[in-house]
C-alpha cells in the first residue's frame, strides 16, 4: 500500500465510522462531535480525521462552525422535502434500469430484508427498520449501469436516514403500507413488468413517505424550540 492509499483508507475509517453513527441515530441532528476523541475512537491522526468531516460536510451531513467546532447538521422541514421529492424521481429511474437485471436470488434477499423491517417495526426498533430500508432500496437499484447516478442517491440516502435516525418513528399504519408497496414492487418486478410501470410504483412509494417524515421533522422541530 502506498502513503496516498495508506492515508485515504485512513480518512475512510473515521469517514465510515461518524456516517454509520449518523444513520444509525448515536449522533444526532446538532450534535457537537469532538475531533479529538474521534481521531481517538478510530485510531488514526488529526488530519484523516479533518478530512473525513470535510467530506461528511460536502454531502451535508456535518457543520464546522466558525471556532466552534463541528455538529451534525440539522435539516429544515422544505430542504428535507425537497431532497425527498428529488430522490424519488431518481431513484425511480435508477430502479427501473436495474429491475431487469435483478435475479431470483436478489428478489428473495430483497424480500428477506422487508420481512426482518416487518419485525424490526413490530419491536419498535426503528433503527433497524432504517437500516433495512437502506439495504432494501440499495438492492434494488444494485445493477442501474449510471455510476453518477447510484452516487447522487447514495449521498441523497444517507441525509434522508440521518434525518429519520434522528426524528422520525414510522408507527402502525405507516409501516404496513410501506411493507405492501415492498412486496408489491417485488411482485412486479418478478413478474417481469415493464420498466415504466416498475418506475411508477417506485416513485410514489418514495413519494408516499413524505408527508410523515415531514410531520415528524415538524414535531421534532416544535418539541426542541418548546421550553
Amino acid at each position: 500500500m502506498t502513503t496516498a492509499d495508506a492515508a485515504a483508507s485512513k480518512t475512510q475509517r473515521v469517514y465510515d465510522y461518524v456516517m454509520e453513527r449518523i444513520v444509525d441515530g448515536t449522533f444526532a441532528a446538532g450534535d457537537a462531535l469532538n475531533i479529538n476523541a474521534l481521531a481517538h475512537d478510530t485510531g488514526v491522526s488529526l488530519i484523516p480525521t479533518r478530512e473525513a468531516l470535510r467530506r461528511l460536510e460536502s454531502e451535508g451531513l456535518v457543520e464546522f462552525m466558525f471556532h466552534r467546532g463541528v455538529r451534525v447538521a440539522s435539516l429544515g422541514i422544505e430542504e428535507y422535502r425537497e431532497i425527498m421529492q428529488t430522490q424519488a424521481v431518481l431513484e425511480a429511474l435508477a430502479v427501473r434500469m436495474s429491475a431487469p437485471l435483478l435475479s431470483a436470488d436478489e428478489l428473495a434477499r430483497a424480500r428477506a430484508v422487508n420481512a426482518r423491517m416487518d419485525e424490526a417495526a413490530r419491536a419498535g426498533d426503528f433503527h433497524g427498520y432504517n437500516e433495512g430500508s437502506l439495504e432494501f432500496h440499495g438492492l434494488l437499484r444494485a445493477h442501474c449501469p449510471n455510476q453518477h447516478l447510484r452516487d447522487v442517491l447514495d449521498r441523497g440516502q444517507s441525509r434522508v436516514a440521518a434525518v429519520r435516525a434522528s426524528v422520525v418513528g414510522y408507527r402502525g399504519t405507516v409501516t404496513q403500507r410501506l411493507s405492501d408497496e415492498h412486496v408489491q414492487l417485488l411482485d412486479r418486478i418478478a413478474a417481469g413488468a415493464d420498466p415504466a410501470e416498475i418506475e411508477a410504483l417506485m416513485r410514489a412509494h418514495r413519494e408516499g413517505t413524505i408527508a410523515a417524515d415531514s410531520e415528524g421533522l415538524r414535531q421534532h422541530t416544535a418539541e426542541q424550540v418548546t421550553p
